[in-house]
């Protein structure tokens, strides 16, 4: 009995300090203790499962923690990372601050929510100062296009990260074939034009691009709250050159004396036409008796005779181009040959009647219809219009001795 009691004992002692290596044999034992052996066998078993199981636990919950720490760890880099890359930027906006002073384009930033102005370069705030009333007008022209702005850029940044790009394909020179849009080359501006009046009365033009970055707010304490979206708005003075092209353009296109539009224009007008599909009458118009009002009056009034003679065919809608120095172009669609020469004569009878300048007043036509798909060229139709109009002309035109009124000088 005092062995069995002892094995027992010494059996639970190394179940407790080591109950891998812990181990009872029933036979061992007298009969009296046999059971119990057995019982505190299955009690031994029980007492290693719950031990590897918390061994597991324990193990899994260092895992967990030593991950966590980790994580922790990586996050204090990332926000460390994060305020150097933040202070890095503020720093870079404080040297973009400073650098556009020297461009001569005016630069003003306003913030996206509250439209507040959040940055001038000096050459804007010299011209808010010179130019009040102009800039007071170009300030609320950026302000009322911010939302508009915002929300194109944001459009084309959406369309810029989920457009999935297919495969660059080859030219003739075997290099990649690059897209040319302006969205897809800088996705974060838009380019605008801007035409204001200024102090002066005259017209003035701005190219206007516009930027939309994060900003830094200097004077804020808290970054997180500092750092805004804003929109950059470089603005570019386009009225010399605007002035220059509108200039060509009256050189290239528009008659000095009647401020019509040319030859040119009309001829370029109607290729437009033709190349459209698009059908037009042309009519040839020549001005009556105008070497006698410069012989009799002077070119000064001959002069005002061909202004009153264009201003009056303007009257009749169109295109209306001084062609030669006294002949006239008439372009116009939506009207038949037949209509247009009706109120041609209309308004030729209407001169002829108006005996208030002291002279003659009076012109020759023709209208010919130029279909919308034609074979025949455009001049071979101008040619044919001329001398259906001399043909008028040698028909209709009233004799000088028969309209020329009393002259001192004849």
């Amino acid at each position: 009995m005092e062995y069995s009691l002892k094995l027992l004992t010494n059996y639970i002692q190394h179940i407790l300090e080591y109950p891998e290596t812990a181990s009872l044999h029933p036979e061992d034992l007298s009969s009296d203790f046999r059971n119990l052996g057995k019982g505190i066998i299955l009690l031994a078993d029980k007492i290693r499962d719950l031990t590897t199981q918390l061994q597991q636990k324990t193990e899994a919950a260092e895992l967990e923690n030593q991950v966590l720490m980790d994580n922790i760890q990586a996050m204090d880099e990332i926000s460390w990372e994060l305020e150097q890359s933040n202070q890095e930027l503020r720093s870079n906006l404080a040297l973009v601050n400073a650098l556009t002073d020297y461009t001569h384009n005016m630069i003003f930033v306003y913030s996206v929510d509250t439209a507040r102005e959040v940055h001038t370069n000096q050459p804007a705030r010299w011209f808010q100062k010179a130019h009040a009333q102009t800039a007071d007008q170009l300030i609320r022209q950026l302000l009322d296009k911010q939302p508009e702005i915002h929300r194109q850029i944001e459009q084309q940044n959406g369309q810029h990260r989920d457009r999935q790009l297919p495969e660059p394909t080859a030219g003739q020179d075997g290099q990649p074939v690059e897209e040319q849009t302006q969205s897809e080359r800088n996705p974060s501006s838009l380019r605008w034009n801007m035409a204001l009046g200024s102090a002066d009365g005259t017209d003035v033009y701005y190219q206007v691009e516009s930027f939309l970055i994060p900003w830094f707010h200097s004077d804020a304490e808290n970054s997180r709250d500092a750092r805004k979206q804003a929109i950059v708005h470089i603005v570019i003075d386009e009225t010399e050159r605007q002035r220059r092209q509108n200039l060509i353009y009256r050189f290239a296109y528009v008659d000095p004396l009647t401020n019509l539009n040319n030859r040119r224009y009309a001829t370029e007008k109607m290729e437009e036409w033709l190349q459209e599909g698009t059908a037009f009458t042309l009519s040839f118009i020549d001005v009556d008796y105008l070497k006698y009002c410069n012989d009799t009056f002077g070119h000064e009034q001959g002069d005002s005779y061909l202004i009153e003679v264009s201003n009056a065919l303007q009257t009749l809608g169109g295109e209306v181009c001084r062609v030669g120095g006294d002949e006239f172009f008439l372009l116009q669609t939506g009207i038949g040959a037949m209509e247009q020469d009706r109120r041609l004569e209309e308004l030729r009878q209407m001169m002829l009647d108006d005996k208030s300048s002291g002279h003659p007043k009076c012109f020759s036509y023709a209208t010919t219809l130029v279909p919308a798909h034609c074979a025949v060229s455009l001049t071979e139709y101008i040619s044919d219009t001329d001398t259906k109009m001399y043909q008028y002309k040698q028909k209709y035109k009233i004799p000088l001795s028969d309209v020329v009124y009393k002259d001192d000088r004849i």
